[in-house]
């Protein structure tokens, strides 16, 4: 019994199986047709994009530029470019501290 029904499943699976495929169309290849055609010349269209890139670009420099600029003007950063104005007195001025 058990047998004969999986024969009649396998079968009416395999009818509704050949039923999708039949219905669906066969896949085609990609190639070379499909690819876009530029309807003009580019140039035009590039140099108006560098622009306006460039022009964001110019901008966030002169912002970070001005940015930068104030943190060292209100020492909120200090980058340690050179020797301190103070340095320390010499070793002779110096006491020598005694480990307890």
């Amino acid at each position: 019994m058990r047998s004969r029904i999986i024969t009649i499943q396998k079968g009416f699976s395999n009818l509704l199986h050949s039923r999708k495929l039949a219905n669906k169309p066969t896949r085609c290849q990609p190639h070379m047709n499909e690819l876009p055609v530029p309807c003009g010349p580019w140039d035009p269209w590039y140099r108006q994009k560098q622009s306006f890139y460039m022009k964001h670009f110019l901008g966030g420099l002169a912002w970070w530029l001005f940015s930068f600029g104030m943190a060292i003007y209100t020492d909120s950063i200090y980058l340690n470019w050179g020797p301190p104005d103070f340095p320390s007195p010499p070793s002779d001025m110096v006491e020598e501290c005694e480990d307890a």
